[in-house]
């Protein structure tokens, strides 16, 4: 006979980083089952502060430190991108499940060797991709399959924001920085998801900030079915916020305004012969709903729309960019001149 709740899943998070706050700990207080109870940084009193603003009792000195406590399950990596795919594959060497920051790794090498060391060991891997857990998500699909739009040709995607020159993390080649990484992933994976396809890269261009560190990006997609795709990322100082999705058909269009955080506003908008619909979906913010599923994935088995399959897709196309643009992926040695 039961004598309770089950225990809840408990993670730990490697790393006192910024997004921590509204991507984990936050929602771990409104949420039952899940419980964060260990901070690891490298400095100490930046995790102890992150750990009492949020209730966490116990902080470690080393990453290490926490892949080898007992009391943690899983754990969340908010660390640069480089340092994903070494992290993943140690904290799963522990016998931990992930759930891993957005761009997943480096690169798709480096993505299909994560997903492969999750399936070896029988370990949850799910990459933060927060969007596509809203309910916003399921209301676009439902709508792109309904056949509302009639035969969609085309799709065009894009997120901005302005990020300082001076930006450590995102500016920097060796830790896998650069727009199409930090802030392209989205707009790459909204492609795919509005075409329910993959796509090859067609066209690709990108304005240096630092040496081969792409602060302007656009890209051309196309796909098996015909689709045609634009996707355009900025992160040069002077840019404004801002994040959409079109998709059109032969028989309407379909827009997204804000499809990164819809819990912060957003509007959809159907536009058919019949005429045009603006709508609202609502629902928490998107960090709760990814960690219920996440949760749902490690204690029940559910399956999870960003695992490693779509990870290591994304990656590709990403990779893809890249090459096409004449620099090289992230990660990877660079060609000498």
């Amino acid at each position: 006979m039961s004598t309770g709740d089950p225990a809840p899943l408990r993670i730990g998070v490697l790393e006192a980083a910024r997004i921590s706050g509204q991507a984990l700990l936050q929602p771990a207080l409104d949420i039952a089952g899940v419980e964060v109870v260990a901070i690891a940084a490298r400095d100490r009193s930046r995790a102890r502060a992150q750990a009492d603003a949020f209730g966490v009792a116990r902080v470690h000195d080393s990453y290490s430190a926490l892949l080898t406590d007992p009391d943690v399950d899983a754990v969340y990596i908010p660390l640069p991108i480089n340092l994903h795919h070494e992290w993943t594959l140690a904290a799963i060497e522990s016998g931990k499940h992930v759930l891993c920051e957005k761009p997943f790794a480096s690169n798709a090498d480096e993505a299909v060797a994560m997903v492969a060391a999750a399936a070896a060991a029988d370990r949850v891997l799910v990459e933060a991709f927060h969007w596509r857990y809203h309910p916003l998500a399921d209301r676009l699909r439902q709508i792109l399959d309904s056949g509302t739009l009639g035969p969609i040709h085309s799709i065009d995607a894009g997120f901005t924001m302005p990020i300082e020159p001076d930006d450590e993390v995102r500016q920097s080649w060796e830790l896998s920085g650069g727009a199409l990484m930090d802030l392209g992933c989205y707009p790459v994976q909204w492609v795919r998801f509005a075409a329910a396809g993959e796509p090859i890269v067609t066209a690709a261009t990108m304005v240096q900030g630092r040496p081969d560190v792409d602060v302007v990006t656009e890209i051309s997609l196309g796909f098996a079915n015909g689709i045609e795709a634009r996707v355009r990322t900025a992160m040069d100082a002077e840019t404004g916020r801002a994040s959409w999705l079109h998709v059109s058909g032969a028989e309407g269009f379909l827009r997204v305004v804000n499809p990164v955080a819809p819990h912060l506003d957003h509007e959809v908008v159907i536009g058919t012969s019949r005429g045009t619909t603006s709508e609202q979906v609502q629902g928490r913010s998107t960090y709760h709903h990814q960690l219920e599923a996440f949760v749902g994935a490690v204690v029940d088995g559910r399956p999870v729309p960003t695992g490693g399959v779509d990870a290591i897709a994304n990656m590709r196309v990403i990779d893809a960019a890249y090459r096409v643009a004449g620099l090289e992926p992230r990660g990877l040695r660079r060609t000498a001149e």
